[in-house]
């Protein structure tokens, strides 16, 4: 019994990969756009040598729900703290907090 009423219990979730996508995909440029309903991120290669006229390929898209998007983004936010206080060098991240 908890003390916290109406406090929901943490949910675990496990996560499997099909083999195919294991070795994940290459991303240098993303896109984002929404409708009302949903946001869709589309990530893609460019090819930055075929000069002012670039080409590219989609490698994923992934369609997201409002609700989703805000989580993604406390997530990143969280991650890149993390990240920025361990690997960025001090005059670009500042001093330790």
């Amino acid at each position: 019994m908890t003390d916290q009423p109406n406090v929901p219990p943490p949910v675990h979730v496990s996560l499997e990969m099909p083999d195919a996508h294991k070795g994940g995909v290459w991303a240098n440029m993303a896109r984002v756009s929404h409708s009302p309903y949903e946001f869709t991120l589309d990530f893609a290669r460019i090819d930055f040598s075929t000069g002012p006229e670039m080409t590219g390929v989609v490698v994923a898209r992934v369609n997201l729900s409002p609700l989703m998007v805000t989580q993604l983004i406390e997530a990143l936010e969280a991650n890149w703290s993390t990240y920025a206080q361990k690997s960025m060098p001090r005059e670009v991240d500042g001093p330790p907090s």
